[in-house]
């Protein structure tokens, strides 16, 4: 805001005065003495300006003219009227009743012992005192010049105060306004009473500067301009008015004219935007008017930049910009504001694009935003009544819809979609999960987009391309969360145990080393199956503290069979997230090494898919382990991702024959075919052979005619603690078959 928006001068042109003379009230109850005041001041001239003199006889008689008239300049006010103190109470009502502060009083008497001077000056906010005998015709003309002078100057600084506060007023008016057409709205309406428009009009164009003045839009309007917003202002404003526009549009600057002014705003954030604010009025607009204008379009501009920023701010907070639909955030949004009523009819389905992460990687980014917009627009032909469709995450799409509304995406989830990408079409596989919102009226909707995705993530697991959940989703999720606080406590409180299955050598039985399987059994006696807290483990991020536990109690397990003579391998497994974790052995042989436990007593056991897909990161880290003595077994051989240029450089000892293929024998020429060929491809590159999950004794001769070593499963025994473990071996006097040390 400049500093020179008020310019305070004595010449006649920047008097704030109400009309064409000053107004002098006398109050004097001798008629003489008020006749002589009237003859002195009858020809006298203040800024070029007459006086207009009104007179009372009375203090009763002033008071009324006074609150008449309250652009009175100066009072000059007799003491000792009707009453002595007459005019010294008639000075209290004018400043405390009436509530007049600028107007100058000037106290005359004619008996200065009367009311002293002195007293008088402090007791009562005038502003003269004069005893009539000592007032000449010119100190008379000069006590009312310098009075209305001052007089002038006050009103003029309580009219800009007043002003400005007008300006405040309005500025705050306009700081809770978001959107366009209510921010013009009000910005013509504070106008309107900043200028005291009465029957005239204003009006709020916004202008392209490069489609030009005359595709300019009225957006906002009142008053005899109302009926004219959305029309151009070509339609609008006749010819002057019209280049007053085109003046402020070029120019970029306010214009005042004569009946009308146009105020221009505009802000770099939207440099190509303008707005021109017309302003008509029935007479000119007075200085102060003007001032008052400019500093007001200061706080406008500021509030046509802060709108902007704000929806700016909401268009980034509420709508993708890739796709330039809604989002998450807006979808948040909405489902609170839904009634109950809205919100039980209505369902909500997401649609997912498998592998997406993995097109991002192979095809790039772009690709995969025109695959999402092209999903987009599968939807809105397959959802046409949809209430709305917006981007749930970088993969996925949600479709709030009818609950009955009929859609063939269940029939079709089965098949891959044809989604058209640069004029091509692309088979992608969907996952698409719905959710009825009737049974989810108390919820927050972060609780139900939170289900949502927790649906979508189940049904990827399941490896399902269409599911349909409720709340009991929200059970199951609840109980895996309770599960999972319980299974902490389990690590703190150690209720984690491990079992010993034996493994024997097919041929004569003897036991030639065990696995360890962890259990898990409450301090009430509650049992858990490893299904259920392995996985959860693993998704939790706790599966690295369950796995140092197994491995520390599978060193106990190994002193206590080294107590009794028994010097056999235990296997320990690892999950496959674990052995990506950088200092995974390192950690492992730290426990080894604090345990004093033979590296040659213990095998790590892996899995196939991740000995595979990962071998050359963990490759050299297993053959480091195997020189030091402990073997390595890959499990489930057979059932995952196998590469037979790879197997050949497994960093492993033992390859183990999954119970998948073991079950089949006898029944399955494929699952015999399976064994064979480990059993060769063992042979051929030097892994000792282990097969899981023997129930049988043909299970077992088949194995033993194939050349099979060495086996586990329920038909040799199952399962151990180690004290029964150790009273097992003794029973089947197994272990007394053995030399003092055996190693498979």
């Amino acid at each position: 805001m400049s500093d020179d928006l008020f310019e305070f001068t004595d010449s006649p042109q920047n008097s704030l005065s109400p009309g064409p003379s000053w107004k002098v009230l006398s109050v004097e109850d001798n008629p003489e003495y008020q006749a002589s005041l009237l003859l002195a001041l009858a020809r006298c001239r203040v800024m070029d300006q007459p006086l207009q003199v009104l007179t009372a006889g009375s203090a009763i008689e002033a008071a009324p003219k006074i609150a008449a008239n309250p652009d009175i300049a100066v009072i000059l006010l007799d003491v000792v009227m009707e009453e002595d103190d007459s005019g010294l109470r008639l000075v209290r009502t004018i400043r405390d009743v009436i509530g007049n502060s600028a107007v100058r009083i000037v106290l005359l008497t004619g008996q200065p012992g009367m009311a002293p001077c002195k007293d008088i000056m402090l007791d009562y906010d005038i502003d003269e005192y004069w005893c009539k005998s000592d007032l000449g015709n010119d100190q008379l003309l000069g006590v009312v010049a310098s009075n209305i002078r001052t007089w002038d100057y006050i009103s003029r600084l309580t009219k800009a105060k007043h002003g400005l506060q007008l300006v405040v007023d309005a500025s705050r008016s306009l700081s809770d306004k978001r959107d366009l057409h209510s921010f013009a709205l009000t910005v013509l309406e504070e106008i309107s009473r900043i200028v005291d428009i009465q029957q005239q009009g204003i009006l709020c164009a916004e202008c392209r500067r490069e489609e030009g003045i005359d595709l300019c839009t009225v957006i906002a309007s009142s008053d005899k301009f109302k009926a004219s917003k959305g029309h151009l202002i070509a339609e609008v404003l006749d010819e002057r008015q019209m280049q007053a526009f085109t003046a402020a549009l070029h120019e970029g600057c306010h214009i005042f004219e004569e009946n009308f002014s146009v105020l221009y705003f505009s802000s770099k954030e939207q440099s190509d935007r303008v707005f021109l604010t017309l302003v008509d009025t029935a007479q000119p607009l007075n200085d102060e008017h003007i001032n008052l204008l400019k500093v007001f379009s200061e706080n406008i501009s500021s509030g046509f930049i802060n709108l902007f920023l704000y929806n700016r701010l909401s268009e980034m907070s509420y709508q993708d910009s890739r796709l330039g639909i809604h989002n998450r955030n807006w979808l948040c949004m909405e489902l609170n504001n839904m009634s109950r009523m809205e919100k039980a009819a209505m369902k909500i389905t997401l649609a997912e694009i498998v592998d997406y992460a993995h097109m991002g990687i192979t095809f790039g980014e772009d690709f995969c935003d025109q695959l999402m917009e092209s999903l987009y627009h599968h939807l809105l032909a397959l959802y046409p009544q949809a209430r709305c469709i917006c981007r749930f995450n970088s993969n996925t799409l949600a479709i709030v819809s009818k609950a009955e509304e009929h859609n063939d995406m269940a029939s079709r989830a089965t098949d891959e979609q044809a989604l058209m990408v640069a004029g091509v079409s692309h088979s992608v596989p969907i996952t698409t999960v719905d959710f009825l919102l009737q049974d989810m009226n108390d919820w927050e909707a972060e609780q139900i987009l939170r289900l949502a995705k927790c649906g979508v993530e189940q049904a990827r697991r399941k490896q399902l391309r269409y599911a349909s959940f409720d709340t009991s989703l929200s059970v199951e999720i609840s109980d895996r969360v309770a599960l999972l606080d319980r299974l902490r406590t389990a690590l703190t409180d150690n209720e984690l145990y491990i079992v010993l299955q034996p493994k024997v050598a097919l041929k004569d039985r003897r036991v030639v080393g065990f696995e360890a399987l962890v259990r898990w059994q409450t301090k009430e006696g509650q049992q858990f199956s490893p299904g259920e807290f392995i996985s959860l483990a693993e998704a939790s991020g706790l599966i690295g503290q369950l796995d140092r536990q197994v491995l520390k109690l599978t060193c106990e397990a190994i002193h206590r069979l080294n107590d009794e003579g028994i010097f056999l391998p235990v296997a320990f497994n690892a999950s496959p997230t674990e052995l990506l974790v950088t200092d995974y052995f390192d950690k492992l042989m730290q426990v080894v090494d604090a345990s004093h436990v033979d590296p040659c007593l213990l095998e790590l056991e892996i899995t196939e898919t991740q000995a595979m897909l990962d071998y050359k990161e963990i490759g050299p880290k297993l053959r480091n382990i195997m020189a030091l003595g402990m073997k390595v077994s890959i499990d489930d051989f057979g059932t995952g991702y196998s590469s037979l240029s790879h197997v050949a450089q497994l960093a492993a000892t033992t390859l183990k024959i999954d119970r998948a293929f073991v079950s089949r024998l006898g029944h399955s020429s494929d699952g015999e075919h399976i064994v064979d060929m480990i059993l060769k491809l063992g042979e051929r590159f030097g892994y000792s052979i282990v097969a899981e999950g023997i129930e049988t004794e043909e299970q077992c001769q088949y194995l033993v005619n194939k050349d099979c070593h060495v086996g586990q499963g329920f038909w040799f025994a199952k399962p151990m603690k180690i004290e029964p473990l150790l009273q097992w071996l003794k029973d089947k006097a197994l272990a007394a078959s053995q030399p003092e040390q055996t190693m498979l």
